[in-house]
């Protein structure tokens, strides 16, 4: 019953790390959008009374915050698989205790 709970949760933090793990196209496809509209203001020829360059630097802001939330989507995603290591490991253990208590009960039936 334990280890059944057990598989049930790896296969749970392994699905969530697959989720995460996927692309993230909005974020992406807004970074390029974001980085085509600055190449557009850095090549406009007028100042526009100094909006232009107030706009350059909206966009790297908002650059900045794209960076920052693919760097906290990364790491849960590191989270995620630290957390599936580690019942892995766990997993390892039970499954040897397992066998070392079906050994020393064979031993204990064969006295």
């Amino acid at each position: 019953m334990r280890r059944l709970a057990l598989v049930v949760a790896t296969g749970l933090v392994f699905a969530a790390g697959v989720a995460c793990a996927q692309e993230h196209p909005d974020l992406e496809a807004a970074k390029k959008d974001l980085e085509s509209a600055k190449a557009h203001l850095q090549a406009a020829a007028k100042d526009y009374g100094g909006h232009r360059k107030q706009a350059i630097g909206d966009v790297d802001r908002a650059l900045g915050q794209i960076k920052e939330g693919l760097a906290t989507v990364e790491k849960k995603e590191k989270k995620v698989e630290h957390k599936e290591q580690k019942l892995e490991r766990k997993d390892t253990r039970t499954e040897h205790r397992l066998e070392n208590l079906k050994a020393k009960e064979q031993q204990m039936q064969q006295k």
